[in-house]
């Protein structure tokens, strides 16, 4: 919770050392406290996201040489003003966290970027629009410390950053990493419900963090040994002391790879039903990287998918009969199409996974095979040329899974059969988006509103009608059986607001039919009319995202006349509903 509301304090560096502190009731001073008794004076030391350098600033004060590293220049520019001792062996610049490079402003002092040997370049910085100059060396420090960093990043990307802390250590090297852990057991429950209340609290601002769950089974594959670790807050927050681990004529760290994961039986099958019977609204994650299926050897196929939990089991049962590489991307938990309609199944992600799993040398295969879906994030022109650290070229699969196997037949220059590259919405299809959609609006959408309403009645005796949830319930899962099933009617326009008053026609005869029939009287039903057009519209609307007929553009385009219509229609039904179940209970 602490690293969620940080990434807000990190606009305000002036008061930021301060205003954390205060956060995480003085467990980030203790933290500072355990890594400074461990810092020796000759001690050369790296600290990533240094912030205003209060950490940097004392273990230089203890006669080492302090390199502080921070992406936001504008916590350089306060750790430089704060740094006004000048016996002390400390320099701050603007760098990245993933690849350790470091920069800074002419205007400051000297900036060191390391890349490829001997090269030296003037360029300007995208943030501060100032001439910076960079000059590769090779570094080599005794100590990294990192604190409050960790949870910024992706399990990959932590991944890449140990590697990368690995090549920077001498040997035998240490490091100190303080971040938010997800605690294990009964302390889980509370750190997820504050967690939710700080998510909520931040949303304006789009943060995410990261809370390290797999952190420490990287450790040992890379390269590193656990020698010590002190946790605060039942274990939501940890200090990490590592040590660098390398053999006799080793050059690289290792890498990480996850163990196999089931995607057949019971236990496969629930996991399945957890994702359709929740809504598909949860991230469902699997560790991303790199999984087999059969026996494959260095000539077997790549195929890359998301690391959504469904789109893994179904994958890996449609292809049970191929011997191939399977390479999870981290898309948070997204299934493919909806990540790469949201920027989560990408260039990015596909770069990031090529390199933390070492893909290249698994295997010879130099051909990655995408989902089809995943074209809308993915932009193969602007992915690097083959070079050595992505020697691969790209290509797109099917668009289901169940065609992979007749895919990877395919030899020589034979094309991609036409029936693979549509996504047609069959019946089956239709009927688990059903089945999911209406789970989806269940608990999303309705399920507080229907609480509140309940809390209403039991105040207000005179409405006191529990009987009226019910039907509601059932008006959304007829009208989205009803659009569910009668979708393939409504192709004659790809305009969502025309197809909702389409469907919405259909539901108020059907549903005012068995309304008025149920209760023996037709008036009732006459003051829902408004409401099952609204029902409709809206389900119509939320419906076509797991379609292939309306696109993400489309849709954006409609969405505002849509939100007008939707208001209008909303408040109607509402008041309209209440001031007929109110007459009818009269009555």
């Amino acid at each position: 919770m602490a690293v969620v509301y940080m990434k807000k304090l990190e606009n305000e560096p002036e008061t930021y050392h301060a205003k954390f502190t205060s956060l995480t009731k003085g467990v980030n001073i203790l933290i500072q406290d355990r890594i400074v008794e461990n810092i020796h004076e000759s001690d050369r030391i790296l600290e990533i996201g240094c912030g205003p350098g209060i950490l940097a600033k004392r273990m230089a004060s203890q006669g080492c040489e302090v390199t502080g590293l921070d992406i936001n220049p504008k916590m350089i520019k306060t750790a430089q003003k704060l740094n006004d001792q000048k016996n002390l062996q400390l320099q701050f610049f603007q760098g990245n966290a993933l690849t350790l490079e470091k920069s800074a402003l002419l205007d400051s002092q000297p900036t060191f970027i390391l890349k490829s040997p001997l090269s030296i370049t003037l360029t300007k910085n995208s943030t501060a629009n100032t001439p910076i100059k960079k000059v590769s060396t090779e570094e080599k420090y005794t100590k990294i410390v990192s604190t409050f960093m960790l949870s910024e990043l992706r399990p990959l990307e932590q991944q890449i950053f140990l590697r990368n802390a690995w090549k920077k250590l001498h040997k035998d090297g240490e490091m100190f990493l303080a971040a938010e852990f997800v605690p294990k057991r009964l302390a889980r429950v509370k750190f997820n419900i504050e967690r939710w209340y700080f998510k909520k609290k931040m949303k304006r601002t789009k943060t995410t963090t990261n809370p390290l769950k797999n952190f420490t089974k990287y450790l040992k594959p890379i390269g590193f040994t656990l020698k010590n670790h002190i946790s605060w807050k039942n274990g939501a927050i940890q200090l990490l002391h590592l040590q660098k681990v390398q053999k006799k004529d080793q050059i690289e760290p290792g890498y990480y790879t996850p163990p196999q994961k089931s995607f057949k039986g019971i236990e496969a099958w629930l996991r399945s039903m957890r994702c359709l019977l929740t809504g598909q609204v949860d991230h469902v994650p699997i560790e991303p990287g790199i999984y087999k299926s059969g026996s494959p050897n260095k000539t077997s196929p790549i195929l890359v998918t998301a690391n959504y939990d469904y789109t893994y089991i179904k994958l890996m049962q449609k292809i049970k009969h191929t011997d191939a590489w399977v390479l999870c991307v981290d898309s948070r938990g997204i299934n493919v199409w909806c990540a790469a309609r949201g920027n989560d199944f990408g260039n990015q992600q596909i770069i990031e996974a090529v390199e933390a799993t070492n893909i290249s040398q698994v295997t010879d295969s130099r051909k990655l095979i995408l989902p089809q879906l995943s074209a809308g994030g993915v932009a193969i022109p602007e992915l690097p040329k083959k070079n050595s650290k992505f020697p691969f070229t790209v290509v797109y699969g099917p668009v289901w899974a169940k065609d992979t196997e007749d895919y990877l037949k395919l030899v020589g220059p034979k094309k991609k059969p036409e029936k693979m590259k549509r996504a047609h919405f069959s019946l089956k299809h239709r009927f688990r988006a059903g089945i999911t959609h209406t789970m989806f609006l269940y608990r999303k959408i309705f399920l507080s509103r229907l609480i509140l309403f309940a809390i209403l009645m039991g105040l207000l005796p005179f409405i006191r009608a529990w009987w009226f949830l019910g039907e509601f319930l059932l008006y959304v899962l007829i009208i989205n059986a009803i659009i569910t099933f009668g979708y393939p009617l409504s192709t004659f326009t790809r305009n969502f607001i025309l197809k909702g008053f389409f469907f919405g026609i259909i539901n108020i005869i059907i549903i005012s039919l068995f309304s008025g029939i149920f209760h023996g009287s037709f008036i009732f039903p006459l003051w829902n009319i408004i409401l099952v057009l609204w029902l409709s519209i809206f389900s119509t609307m939320s419906f076509s995202g797991y379609t292939f007929d309306t696109g993400p553009n489309e849709i954006e385009l409609q969405y505002d006349n849509y939100q007008k219509i939707s208001r209008v229609l909303l408040i109607g039904g509402v008041g309209l509903s209440l001031v007929g179940l109110f007459l009818f209970i009269r009555n």
